[in-house]
């Protein structure tokens, strides 16, 4: 994992943050129920494009490097014509079958109706994706990370644009069809079609981009049809490396999707009213599920230089220095999930508050409940990308498969929770991912852990902070208002976390030299004579 591949991460885990603020905005627009709905639609074309195209750009680049590699120029070539066309007929075939079977979909299989229409608009989404990351292989095959980077930064742009943009012009109109008929559903249906429209859109404007990019890129394929040795690679031959270096990243992408898609038969189950099922679940997923992602989403992009330091004191054969890293990163990471999990949990009434309003009172027993996911995903996810650069991509999908277990298993012994059971069944599936992940990493690595260290002191500290925000809860948001007692608290109470940590020497100089801010606490604590 070197520095070029960190800055792509980063960029992905940067677009992953501009989708939930993109999910919290659209939810405002278009209410729980039109989250649903889009959510219905969107996890349909997510299992089909997974299926088509997951994890094509990583093994075509993979492919490709291997060839240019060898020397083997004219070979690269025909790889390039063989996959771009395999690919395209299955796009194709993908988007069709979405389209011409949105209703057998969202109807039968989901019990949606009215996510059919959003699933026929955004059908082509498959196709567009597919020939997306075709190009993306193309260019990470010439060791090139940046189009990927600024793709997904640029598609997550474009969609919040246009999605604000179509959502309330479509959203309009589906007022005056819900007049009309009766039915404030189509409401929300129809701008939940203005988002999807805005997906498809934004998607062929990312393929534009790369298609031009790649043009202008061919000057060097004159000397590669000249070069190079005799191109033997047939199309039944790339068809089967891409199956072959996809399939174990294509079921942990399944895996990844399949609690969202569950949860949905699981809350009918739980809640069998059809409209109150929508407006309950698109609390859950549009503003539980993206709070909590959003904090693991910045936990986990502060986490990955440290893993990219870790690779390089490897390569350049320094073990002790690699492993002394690698802690310091999990350090880090334990410390920010601590702080966060408390502060969702603790600032749970005024975060659900100032999003929902009135009907706040489900997502705070959601946050009072499911907070720690925080943590233990966005450790998760640390031990995860460690374990799949070291090529352990096995024991990833095997933790994936036991928390998705653990999550149905937990959500289908609490059916009188309600919508909370998929709360605590995400919170024991993120447990179990998180520590079976931990585990093959320490042993992958052959270290213990200095729990004293790096959990009890930051589980103190997190009290403190608790307190804090527990303080700003109670007796200031009244007087000031949710947003203002909210940011107040995050920075007063994330002061208190962060000096009692210092104060304490929780954080030794190895790690300081490795995690995000460090050297920074570092140069404090020697003015204070702490270090």
């Amino acid at each position: 994992m070197n520095q070029t591949e960190i800055k792509r991460r980063q960029a992905q885990e940067a677009a992953s943050l501009l989708t939930l603020i993109t999910i919290l905005v659209m939810g405002h627009l278009l209410g729980e129920g039109g989250v649903t709905y889009v959510t219905v639609a969107a996890l349909a074309c997510a299992l089909v494009w997974t299926a088509v195209a997951g994890s094509l750009s990583d093994a075509l680049g993979r492919i490709l490097r291997g060839r240019r590699n060898k020397g083997q120029y004219k070979n690269i070539l025909g790889i390039r014509k063989n996959v771009m066309l395999f690919q395209m007929v299955l796009g194709v075939l993908g988007s069709a079958a979405l389209f011409v079977f949105a209703g057998n979909i969202a109807e039968g299989i989901f019990h949606i109706p009215y996510s059919t229409f959003i699933l026929q608009v955004l059908s082509p989404i498959v196709f567009l994706r597919t020939l997306v990351s075709v190009f993306l292989g193309y260019f990470q095959g010439e060791g090139s990370e940046l189009p990927r980077a600024v793709s997904c930064i640029l598609r997550q742009v474009f969609i919040l644009a246009f999605g604000i943009l179509f959502g309330n012009l479509l959203g309009s109109y589906g007022e005056k069809v819900s007049g009309l008929l009766k039915q404030e559903q189509f409401t929300p249906m129809y701008g939940g079609a203005g988002l999807a429209l805005a997906v498809c859109l934004a998607e062929a404007f990312v393929l534009l981009f790369l298609m031009v990019i790649f043009k202008g890129s061919r000057r060097s394929e004159r000397k590669m049809k000249q070069e190079g040795m005799y191109a033997s690679d047939s199309l039944w031959d790339c068809i089967r490396m891409l199956c072959a270096g996809r399939w174990p990243q294509f079921f942990t992408g399944i895996l990844a999707i399949l609690p969202l898609i569950l949860g949905i038969f699981l809350a009918r189950r739980m809640v069998p009213e059809e409209g109150f099922l929508a407006g309950e679940y698109g609390l859950y997923v549009g503003k539980y599920l993206a709070v909590c992602g959003i904090f693991a989403a910045l936990i986990s992009m502060m986490g990955l230089p440290v893993l990219g330091k870790v690779f390089q004191c490897f390569k350049r054969e320094e073990g002790r220095f690699a492993r002394a890293a690698f802690q310091g990163g999990v350090h880090f990471c334990l410390a920010q999930g601590i702080f966060l999990s408390v502060y969702a949990g603790v600032m749970g009434a005024q975060i659900s508050g100032l999003l929902c309003g009135e009907n706040g009172e489900t997502v705070k027993q959601m946050f009072y409940g499911g907070c720690s996911v925080i943590l233990f995903f966005s450790l998760g996810c640390y031990f995860g990308r460690f374990l799949q650069a070291s090529g352990r991509k096995y024991f990833v999908l095997g933790a994936a498969a036991a928390a998705d277990i653990c999550f149905v298993v937990i959500a289908m012994v609490m059916p009188g929770a309600g919508l909370l059971a998929l709360v605590y069944g995400g919170l024991a599936g993120s447990f179990v991912f998180c520590i079976v992940l931990g585990v093959f990493s320490y042993r992958q690595l052959r270290l213990r852990a200095d729990w004293l260290g790096i959990l009890i002191v930051p589980l103190g500290a997190g009290v403190a902070a608790g307190l804090v925000c527990m303080l700003f809860g109670r007796l200031m948001a009244p007087l000031m208002g949710d947003l203002a007692a909210l940011v107040l608290a995050f920075v007063v109470a994330g002061g208190v976390f962060w000096t009692v940590l210092l104060l304490l020497r929780n954080f030794k100089e190895q790690e300081l030299e490795v995690v995000p801010g460090g050297r920074l606490m570092g140069a404090l604590g020697q003015k204070l004579h702490i270090y």
